[in-house]
């Protein structure tokens, strides 16, 4: 037995070495044994569904197959199924494959182009039976009418080998038509809740457990003076204080399948810079195995129910000790917005004249982002090149300077740049109208935050 087993082994390390087959005589050959011998092993390996066999001239090639013996169907799948000789023939029926489609006569051994046949051999599947005959797995989904119902199906079309060792081919039927069923029901329930959820005046969101929105109801986006699909698919978080964001974070995080509920009530900031109260309830929804999958918050504003309370507490303390309190919080907030007006008043002057000296420089100044299209490019470098501004926004530095590649471009931008000094170098320039001219020019690397920009400080060589 050990040594039939060794034999089998080289037989297969040979074959998967030779994709395309190999002939008796070849494998005795290479493997030095007899003839007699390697055909007995053979012809074990292809009843097993091991091999392929085809015939080249006179030669019978053999060649590692994907197939599964007919007799292991009825193990490897619960699903009804049928068998198919390599003579188009039924082979066999199984696991109420005729209750399923409502056949009158068990049909095996009818050709599958038999009328009784006609429903469930139509010409996708007899193409595709065709092609896992000759080994190719096929796989494809159907609807069929059965008994006035239609029915979907999921569809497996595999090559096995018969038990007389010839190929053949296995029609597996997975009715798929609860699934579906249950799949459009809950698009039902689901377009229900959410049209139901957009007539309602509370705020309502659905979100993943990271914070991202997943559904928002319509008060939900007046609230946020944003459109839906602004909204979905980005993270929410309100715009409260840092002890009310922690109280939060608290509550969320606290959410377990036996308490999946809780309530909290904070002052939020509008999109319109107005302030108002908000109570929440967060609900968890939950996995079959407790973990968190989503959270549904219902919000109401209270506003109105705070300010009576607030205005209540004010009757009971010192009218005019809380008027005094709330105006010199008016004026140190006037002369902290006055002090941010008058910051960016002056940041605002200092653009224009840093963009007035831009514009009106003597030099040629391009600005290039990393792809090396033009971002920014003063008057000067319009009328040297010959462009509007227009028309050198939609340019390159290639079509500029007709020197620099691509990858002379990506070279100059992989240079470390640490400390690096501007300097001047002699180039060329090309003009619209095509005319090339010599210029100086000064280069830099310039940096500002996230954004990274090339500075070519150009002037033309007269003379």
């Amino acid at each position: 037995m050990i040594g039939d087993l060794e034999e089998l082994i080289r037989i297969r390390e040979q074959l998967v070495e030779h994709p395309r087959g190999m002939s008796i005589t070849d494998l005795s050959q290479v493997l030095g044994m007899h003839r007699t011998t390697v055909a007995k092993y053979l012809d074990g390996m292809q009843m097993k569904g091991e091999v392929d066999l085809r015939i080249v001239s006179t030669a019978k090639v053999y060649h590692l197959s994907n197939r599964i013996p007919s007799s292991a169907l009825a193990v490897y799948t619960p699903d009804p199924y049928i068998l198919i000789t390599c003579r188009m023939v039924v082979g066999a029926a199984k696991n109420g494959i005729c209750e399923l489609f409502g056949l009158s006569d068990d049909p095996t051994g009818k050709q599958i182009t038999d009328p009784d046949l006609n429903l469930l051999m139509q010409d996708e599947i007899t193409s595709k039976i065709k092609k896992a005959i000759q080994g190719q797995k096929e796989n494809l989904e159907l609807s069929l009418t059965i008994r006035g119902s239609p029915r979907w199906f999921e569809i497996a079309i595999m090559p096995v080998v018969c038990e007389d060792g010839r190929p053949g081919s296995a029609i597996i039927f997975r009715d798929e038509t609860g699934t579906r069923d249950a799949i459009h029901q809950a698009e039902i329930c689901r377009a229900e809740a959410e049209t139901l959820s957009s007539d309602q005046n509370e705020f309502i969101f659905r979100s993943r457990p990271d914070g991202t929105l997943t559904y928002v109801n319509d008060a939900f986006c007046r609230r946020m003076d944003r459109k839906r699909d602004e909204l979905v698919g980005f993270s929410y978080e309100p715009v409260i204080s840092h002890e009310d964001l922690e109280r939060l974070d608290r509550l969320r995080s606290d959410l377990t399948p036996k308490t999946p509920v809780a309530k909290i009530a904070f002052k939020t900031i509008q999109p319109d810079g107005m302030v108002a109260w908000e109570e929440w309830q967060y609900r968890g929804i939950f996995t079959n195995s407790g973990a968190l999958g989503s959270i549904q918050a219902i919000g109401t504003d209270i506003s109105e129910r705070k300010h009576l309370e607030e205005q209540l507490q004010i009757y009971h303390a010192n009218f005019e000790a809380v008027i005094k309190q709330r105006t010199r919080e008016m004026r140190a907030a006037n002369q902290d917005l006055m002090a941010e007006i008058t910051r960016r008043e002056k940041l605002e002057r200092e653009l224009l004249i840093i963009r007035f000296v831009f514009d009106q420089a003597s030099d040629s100044i391009l600005l290039f982002d990393i792809t090396g299209a033009v971002y920014r490019a003063n008057e000067t470098a319009c009328k040297l090149l010959g462009y509007s501004r227009e028309e050198i926004q939609q340019i390159t530095v290639y079509d500029i300077n007709p020197e620099i590649t691509l990858q002379t471009w990506q070279e100059m931008w992989e240079m470390p740049r640490e400390d690096e000094e501007t300097f001047r170098v002699r180039s060329v320039h090309r003009r619209q109208d095509g005319e090339i001219i010599p210029v100086e020019i000064s280069r830099k690397f310039i940096t500002a935050g996230p954004l990274s920009l090339f500075c070519s400080i150009a002037r033309e060589i007269v003379g």
